[in-house]
């Protein structure tokens, strides 16, 4: 089979002929159609994801065939400590397999696994009583994030780079600014809830925008892995700042979001923004896509 593999860190991939998988004591092996691309593959590729054995396959999420019908594959170890999905094949223990709802779109789908639990988990607390700001709308995570915070009645402003930038998901507004226009862009909104996946000096700025009492909770960094908080102002109006990492969830609370993320898709009250299908031996032009930030929403690859 073809997979796309590293052979060295800081370097792009290479697509190689490699032996088919075998799936071990309960596993499932898994013959993939679309695998999602996510920026922790990038940190990954460049040893900031942890360290793996070389040449390694990358891939957290993906759709495929296994048996008789078509499965959304993440979790339990995929591509990050065991071969991913930027392959034709893959071997997944069962706890990270869930069958495809009847009527969604594998491209969608395969968008869906990092990005939709992540999601999940970053709208819990969120009612309809909050006000919610997406800084970095644009993004997988980011345009999931919009749709259940509406879906839990909340009102949701979303954040991208340009007021003009395609985001037609259910935000009451599109708001284009910097970190630095971000507290004027949305004096009038005054969040209660950020989700920040953006990090770097927009982090200092979502503290200052929030309301008294209100939730910052950082999920990326694609603006920047560090920045300035005024503590002063954190600890004055009482505003909470976290961080997530839906790897660090368990695998039943992974479970329980991706099934939740599906029927969702499937009833149609959430849909998966895929920017571009490319096929698998472009990984290394979606690798720059995501690193440049040219993408709105998910990037997928095809097999």
């Amino acid at each position: 089979m073809r997979a796309a593999r590293l052979h060295e860190f800081k370097s792009p991939l290479r697509i190689d002929d490699v032996p088919d998988p075998v799936a071990g004591p309960d596993e499932v092996l898994v013959r993939l159609t679309h695998a999602g691309v996510n920026p922790i593959d990038l940190r990954l590729r460049d040893g900031g994801a942890g360290r793996v054995d070389l040449p390694f396959v990358p891939g957290c999420d993906g759709v495929g065939v296994a048996g008789s019908g078509p499965v959304v594959v993440y979790g339990a170890g995929l591509g990050l400590r065991r071969a991913g999905t930027y392959a034709e094949q893959v071997a997944v223990p069962s706890a990270g397999v869930v069958r495809l709802p009847d009527g969604v779109d594998p491209v969608q789908a395969a968008g869906i696994g990092l990005a939709g639990v992540t999601a999940w988990a970053l709208v819990e607390r969120v009612t309809a009583a909050d006000r919610v700001l997406v800084l970095g709308a644009s993004g997988g995570v980011g345009s999931l994030a919009v749709q259940l915070a509406r879906s839990a009645g909340a009102r949701v402003w979303a954040q991208t780079p340009s007021s003009s930038d395609r985001l037609d998901l259910g935000a009451e507004r599109v708001v284009g600014c910097d970190a630095d226009g971000l507290r004027s862009a949305v004096r009038s909104f005054e969040p209660t809830v950020v989700l920040d996946g953006l990090g770097g000096a927009f982090t200092g700025a979502a503290v200052r925008s929030v309301a008294d009492g209100g939730r910052i909770t950082v999920f990326g960094v694609s603006a920047g892995a560090r920045g300035e908080v005024d503590f002063a102002t954190l600890y004055r109006r009482s505003v909470t700042l976290r961080g997530h990492a839906s790897l660090a969830m368990p695998a039943a609370a992974v479970r329980d979001a991706l099934v939740g993320c599906l029927e969702l898709v499937a009833g149609g009250q959430v849909r998966v923004l895929v920017d571009e299908v490319l096929p698998l031996g472009a990984v290394n032009a979606a690798h720059r896509r995501l690193a440049e930030r040219r993408a709105t929403g998910k990037l997928v690859l095809a097999n």
